[in-house]
């Protein structure tokens, strides 16, 4: 007899609560239900999972190393029911996006925004992630869309430049936006206390080129950091300046600590979608709202 679902099922409620009653209740079922659920995963397997003991139930050797390999198809289930419920719940269907970080902070809380306005039916999943865990969530078919800076090529992943980004300055309190000044030259900025992008971010990339243009290759960050927002804090905090995107600098914070820069810098916000993906209409709505925005600034 092979082991049903039901079974690993019941079996990990055991694992996870350590007795019967436990595992009842967390599959909210009776006792006796999960003791004859329990027995029959045994009967089919043909092995004892757990020791019977006054404490409880002690699992077994075996018990450990089937735990171990069913984790997985247990987490797949439980995503299953989730997605159902959600479908249940909302007829108009789900739309699962995953984004970078720095675009989570308001180009996408304002698209979702516009986005929920116009779709009310359709549940919505967000997460944030890096560009590579993005394209491989695309491919595993676990997000329908990731937002993303310029993003690199990869096979089986479509991808669109919705619109540019402007790479702002942001440093510390020091009056200039009272003085009326609005912008500042990179070659006039101090570099010594330079708040910089891991050199292969996509913006540091092209901050990196620009410096290099400007024959200042051999400057180097005195703190580099991976996450945009960690930069920006470490700006508002004095501790130097750095140059970022403008929606993760005028996202949270200060404004006043913002200035363009010159000569000007940008990068493309792009969508991904999986090449197999036909595209709901959920989708193109949601697409249609974020790049309305980025077209806004």
């Amino acid at each position: 007899m092979a082991m049903r679902l039901r079974h690993i099922e019941v079996f990990h409620a055991v694992m996870q609560a350590g007795s019967l009653s436990g595992a009842a209740d967390l599959l909210n079922i009776s006792q006796p239900a999960a003791s004859k659920m329990l027995a029959q995963a045994e009967h089919s397997l043909g092995l004892a999972l757990f020791k019977r003991l006054p404490g409880g139930l002690k699992p077994t050797p075996e018990a450990i190393l089937l735990f171990q390999e069913t984790k997985t198809l247990h987490l797949s289930l439980e995503r299953v029911r989730h997605l159902a419920r959600n479908l249940a719940s909302h007829p108009g269907g789900m739309l699962r996006i995953g984004c970078i970080p720095s675009l989570g902070l308001s180009l996408v809380p304002q698209a979702v925004a516009a986005f929920a306005r116009l779709c009310p039916d359709v549940s919505i999943s967000i997460r944030t992630e890096n560009n590579e865990t993005l394209s491989a969530l695309l491919l595993a078919q676990e997000i329908d869309v990731g937002i993303a800076f310029e993003p690199p090529a990869q096979a089986g992943i479509a991808i669109e430049e919705l619109g540019r980004a402007r790479a702002v300055f942001v440093g510390p309190d020091d009056g200039r936006a009272d003085a009326g000044v609005h912008c500042v030259r990179l070659a006039d900025l101090d570099f010594s206390k330079w708040i910089g992008l891991d050199a292969a971010d996509p913006l540091g990339l092209k901050i990196n080129a620009m410096l290099a243009a400007l024959d200042q290759r051999d400057v180097a960050p005195m703190i580099e950091v991976k996450t945009y927002y960690v930069a920006r804090a470490l700006a508002e905090s004095g501790v130097g300046f750095t140059i970022i995107d403008e929606y993760t600098a005028t996202g949270m914070g200060d404004r006043r600590r913002v200035l363009d820069l010159e000569p000007a810098l940008s990068i493309g916000v792009s969508v991904m979608t999986a090449a197999s993906h036909a595209g709901t209409h959920a989708l193109r709505v949601f697409v249609q709202q974020l790049a309305e925005r980025v077209e806004k600034g």
